[in-house]
């Protein structure tokens, strides 16, 4: 009871690729894919659970055992089994062999300095659950997306090789090997028709009008609006859609300019929105994104003098820009 209560005190600390260099985690590249996406059949597809656990290492006979504690603490069981899965690479790494710990759960009475350590591996499922609990359903990180921008933030100091960018595609993908998300899941991304603001704190720098292009000097329409905003901030959803472009705009790929890209496509709307100039970009194309999930951080990537995030809603997927201040609401200065 002990250990539980203070995992629900202390969050959930996922480091994985930390722990790959600490504890000697292995972890296949084919690990690594695009969006989970939804169970097929609604719920769990024992046949795929069945088959992805033969490879689970010490977690290879916990199946039951996770999801009579994803059931006990309301969580989707393919989402805990997914991060338990990253966490410990496959059920092999140190902290899960040694230390019963598959949720890098730190203890808190070394002053969180160390991995804490479980009498059973029981024990560490059943804190790791009550965690998941506290950050998907307290907290409302019911999303990958949701979960990965808090537990795996890009660009942060003690992730100086960039390694938490391979978060959220590595647990897409074992989500996808075990057959899919069966709680918090919809297969359909029509979206709502109504755009919200796709950054926290929105100062508009440059609106959709003729301008001199402050990098090139070249006399242009800027296609956009431009949020001016603090390095590595949340860039969101503006509307559920599938991610149809997620990459550098190179030259000659429709999107040279724009830096780190992404663009969305809107089947309600019949839209896309395009999100420009990006540091870490955290989905990937096919993925389903909801209304306000954060898919990338704020950057200076592409035809860029600094921080900002040039959004753009398109009527075509290649062109056809209209401006989007009116749309969102918000007030342009230039």
């Amino acid at each position: 009871m002990v250990a539980i209560v203070v995992t629900a005190v202390f969050p959930l600390v996922f480091v994985l690729l930390i722990l790959a260099s600490i504890f000697g985690i292995d972890m296949d590249a084919d690990d690594v894919m695009d969006g989970g996406g939804c169970s097929p059949i609604g719920g769990v597809d024992m046949s795929a659970w069945d088959a992805t656990f033969t490879k689970a290492g010490v977690l290879k006979d916990k199946g039951d055992k996770i999801k009579e504690v994803a059931t006990k603490q309301g969580i989707d069981p393919i989402l805990f089994a997914a991060i338990a899965f990253n966490e410990t690479g496959w059920g092999t790494s140190r902290a899960v062999v040694e230390k019963n710990n598959p949720g890098g759960l730190m203890d808190a009475a070394t002053g969180m300095s160390t991995v804490k350590v479980f009498a059973t591996l029981d024990e560490g499922l059943e804190a790791m659950g009550v965690t998941l609990h506290n950050r998907i359903v307290k907290d409302g990180l019911n999303t990958v997306e949701k979960l990965g921008a808090v537990y795996a933030p890009i660009g942060v100091a003690n992730d100086p090789n960039g390694l938490n960018v391979n978060w959220v595609p590595t647990v897409n993908g074992m989500i996808q090997k075990l057959g899919g998300l069966s709680m918090n899941c919809s297969t359909t991304s029509a979206g709502t028709g109504q755009y919200i603001i796709p950054v926290d704190t929105p100062n508009v720098s440059s609106g959709f009008v003729d301008r001199i292009n402050p990098v090139t000097g070249v006399p242009e329409h800027h296609k956009g609006i431009d949020f001016a905003q603090p390095m590595l901030s949340n860039i969101k959803a503006a509307d559920d859609g599938v991610v149809v472009f997620a990459g550098m705009g190179v030259s000659g790929s429709g999107f040279g300019g724009y830096g780190n890209v992404i663009l969305l496509e809107h089947a309600k709307t019949k839209e896309w929105t395009l999100y420009g100039h990006q540091s870490g970009i955290l989905v990937k194309v096919g993925q389903v994104v909801r209304k306000g999930d954060v898919i990338g951080k704020v950057g200076s990537t592409g035809q860029s003098t600094g921080p900002h995030l040039h959004f753009e809603i398109r009527k075509e997927k290649m062109g056809g820009q209209i401006d989007p201040a009116p749309v969102l609401g918000v007030q342009t200065k230039n």
